[in-house]
């Protein structure tokens, strides 16, 4: 379920390069899950660290995804702050 959690959140995150008039592929984006928490009183709830690069400036950024965590819009925020330019 995550690994489809974070390919739909891919699809929100190109559909944001597109509208702001930017090029997907001129972003390079890597998800790699995270080791549960070992203090999560039983629960088992998916993480995974997000890497984002713009590819012609090399400016990147990481955030978390998963349950509860919103990456595409910390993305999203930093796209629209000029962070990646």
């Amino acid at each position: 379920m995550s690994h489809q959690m974070y390919e739909d959140e891919l699809v929100k995150a190109n559909a944001i390069l597109t509208a702001s008039g930017r090029t997907p592929g001129d972003f390079g984006f890597e998800m790699e899950f995270m080791e549960p928490d070992p203090d999560g009183a039983g629960m088992f709830t998916v993480t995974y660290l997000v890497t984002i690069v713009n590819v012609r400036t090399e400016k990147g950024l990481r955030s978390i995804g998963g349950i509860g965590y919103d990456w595409v819009a910390d993305f999203k925020a930093n796209l629209d702050e000029g962070y990646f330019d």
